[in-house]
């Protein structure tokens, strides 16, 4: 970079620097406006998926089958003492 104050190359230069960091914290800003919308459709699907679980929970012990549905822990409580 060049060190006089006010050679035009210089100034040329902070322009392009400055419009680069723009673009740049633009595109952080779109990134993490995504992420987050990401973010909240994954808990959306998440507590869908809580939901439809509990209902087929509570239609299973109607049946008289409380184990024939299990919820994501139970699941893996099992699957780890098969592993043991």
């Amino acid at each position: 970079m060049l060190k006089e104050k006010n050679d035009p190359q210089r100034k040329d230069q902070l322009i392009v620097i400055i419009k680069t960091l723009t673009k740049m914290h633009n595109d952080i800003v779109m990134l993490q406006e995504a992420y987050m919308s990401c973010q909240q459709d994954l808990f959306h699907e998440k507590w869908k998926y809580r939901h439809v679980a509990r209902t087929l929970k509570k239609c299973a012990k109607r049946l008289g089958e409380p184990d024939l549905v299990m919820s994501e822990e139970e699941l893996d409580a099992q699957i780890r003492r098969k592993e043991n």
